[in-house]
């Protein structure tokens, strides 16, 4: 079982157990009515290396992301959207991932790195003018990923690992405070752009352990009405990521073809849920992984995919 947890938090990551590039499978599961999928887009490019963590400026003019394009570790990535050019805003030792730029301040970023070892949640106030002035803003002795803004920027969400179980913890920038929240364990949350609910991946306690989205309302300090928004015995949902209205829920499937195939090492396809859990719709239908989504304030969706035979992002419209 822990072997199983390890392999599905390395696809959450990766994409797929592997983080080496792979053949497209051959087939694609069929899940009835309309199976053409949407026009997409290809938005950075490149055979050497792959492609993780997009992120979207607020503006959606401008693409954060982690690569190991010029280099055997990941740095970090900006380039305006439709341009060719990237500019590299990390360098030296250990890997750099999941840039997270302030929705109040659009030079300020946040980013995880396993410079000193573990997994730290990182600051910096100025990635133009300063990018090597750099804050830590987590606890020693703890690995730590995935910090999402709240929308006032004051507060960053993240998941933290001591030894155990993932957990959810809450940064206060304005105090220093750090709001570990109480009987939820998950991974990778995201703060929703226009209020208090944070949406989240959590592991089933139960059968396969397959992973589901789950929301919480962010309170005084404390986690309200957590909420199961979407799950499946048959296949994993993960990387879920706010609509900029906040209506709406993107995420990714892990062995969503599982009663055929029996895939459960790598990711599968894009999908989108309200949410209030209604009306889960899937966007992507290659046989590709298609994992990470995020969603631009122009309302297209980026993605990871290996499509191409390599991992680069790729982007949709989104209905």
């Amino acid at each position: 079982m822990r072997a199983f947890l390890i392999s599905l938090l390395t696809i959450t990551i990766f994409g797929c157990a592997s983080s080496e590039p792979r053949s497209v499978r051959s087939s694609v599961v069929e899940m009835g009515g309309d199976d053409r999928e949407p026009a997409v887009t290809q938005a950075t490019s490149g055979r050497a290396g792959v492609d993780r963590d997009p992120e979207l400026s607020r503006d959606g003019r401008l693409l954060f992301y982690s690569s190991t394009a010029h280099g055997e570790t990941f740095d970090l990535f900006v380039k305006t959207v439709g341009s060719n050019a990237t500019t590299r805003l990390t360098g030296g030792g250990g890997d750099k991932r999941f840039p997270r730029v302030s929705p109040v301040n659009p030079k300020m970023l946040v980013y995880c790195s396993n410079d000193r070892g573990p997994w730290e949640l990182c600051l910096v106030q100025d990635y133009v003018d300063e990018p090597t002035k750099v804050v830590v803003l987590s606890d020693p002795g703890s690995d730590n990923l995935h910090p999402s803004w709240s929308p006032d920027g004051k507060k960053i969400a993240y998941c933290s690992a001591r030894g155990g179980d993932w957990v959810l913890k809450i940064k206060d920038l304005s105090t220093g405070a750090t709001h570990a929240l109480e009987n939820v364990d998950g991974l990778l949350p995201d703060w929703s752009p226009t209020g208090n609910r944070i949406v989240f991946q959590r592991m089933k306690r139960r059968d396969d352990w397959l992973s589901s989205i789950w929301t919480l309302e962010f309170e005084n300090g404390a986690a309200r009405n957590v909420t199961s928004i979407f799950a499946s015995d048959d296949w994993a949902a993960i990387n879920p990521a706010w609509s900029p209205d906040g209506k709406r829920v993107v995420f990714a499937t892990v062995g969503k073809s599982r009663a055929r195939a029996g895939v459960l090492n790598e990711a599968d396809d894009i999908w989108i849920v309200g949410a209030d859990g209604m009306n889960a719709t899937r966007l992507t239908m290659s046989p590709a992984a298609d994992w990470m989504p995020s969603w631009s304030a122009d309302n297209h969706i980026y993605f990871v995919s290996d499509r191409n035979g390599s991992h680069r992002i790729w982007s949709l419209a989104a209905p």
